[in-house]
């Protein structure tokens, strides 16, 4: 597996200035058993082609399983995670607003495609397998693929038209809600958003809860409150989880000493590292490292 740091995959420009798209390859456990509380500018669609994973999506939790097709909004927190020993294959495009907008502030821009890209109009996250608008959708996604990766003449204006009708399907079937048919999350979702960011800063440093509150302007109790209810997970649950996250991906990228691993993720006893390693991967760092 290429090298590449967690926070730095996602902070990339996904496609060009001119092209602002990608495809990525997602494979559990092959590339990572977990990818950690993230979030980008870009509209994500997963396609599930095989197995089953776990997504977390705006602090609620998805089973995705071969065929279902999975909506994550702009700047939305998600990650995703291996469910149990099961595998996953699947497809994630990510396409920013600039790739269907043509910069002009004409009605599609101002009646359609800001008020998505702007979460005032919302699409559902999760079209399982058997919905009856998962087969036109996958339908869509196969142009979307084929044109990526056959790269005909003019496939740019495909790629362009092919993520617009997929916008158009969910407007022309009434497939969405106004932003104020949704319960907000947009106050807890900044607090947690500045907490992570400084998690992802701070990880391999002492990281307290006092600290963490002091950061974002909360008493302990409110955060410890607000946090747990939004990701599933207390403060010291997540800054663990984050540190085996990146210590995972410095074992199968790198060839530093685990015990030097263990240190540069914040976790200064090797004993304690090893044994909630285990816990959360169910091998030890060197077995996953082999592995």
């Amino acid at each position: 597996m290429r090298k590449q740091d967690i926070r730095q995959y996602e902070n990339k420009q996904h496609g060009t200035e001119l092209l602002p798209y990608d495809i990525y390859g997602t494979k559990i456990p092959e590339y990572y058993t977990v990818y950690p509380v993230h979030w980008h500018e870009e509209m994500e669609i997963v396609a599930a082609v095989s197995g089953c994973c776990l997504y977390n999506v705006d602090f609620k939790q998805y089973e995705v399983k071969e065929g279902d097709i999975l909506i994550i909004p702009p700047a939305s927190l998600h990650s995703f995670e291996q469910k149990g020993e099961a595998s996953f294959i699947g497809f994630a495009i990510l396409f920013h607003a600039s790739m269907i907008n043509n910069n002009t502030l004409d009605i599609c821009s101002s009646r359609y495609i800001n008020p998505v890209f702007n979460n005032e109009m919302y699409l559902p996250v999760y079209i399982p397998s058997d919905s009856e608008h998962n087969q036109p959708l996958h339908g869509i996604i196969r142009e979307i693929l084929n044109g990526h990766f056959e790269k005909n003449e003019g496939y740019e204006l495909q790629m362009k038209i092919s993520l617009m009708k997929f916008i158009h399907y969910f407007i022309g079937n009434h497939l969405w809600l106004k932003g104020e048919q949704r319960i907000s999350t947009d106050k807890s979702t900044l607090q947690m958003k500045k907490i992570i960011h400084y998690i992802e800063e701070h990880y391999n440093e002492k990281i307290t809860l006092e600290l963490l509150a002091d950061h974002a302007g909360l008493s302990r109790y409110h955060l410890a409150h607000t946090f747990k209810k939004c990701t599933g997970q207390s403060p010291v649950e997540f800054i663990n989880h984050y540190r085996l996250s990146m210590a995972a991906a410095r074992l199968v990228e790198t060839d530093e000493p685990i015990i030097e691993i263990a240190i540069e993720t914040g976790f200064n006893n090797i004993s304690y590292f090893n044994r909630i390693f285990k816990k959360r991967f169910g091998v030890t760092p060197k077995e996953y490292r082999n592995k």
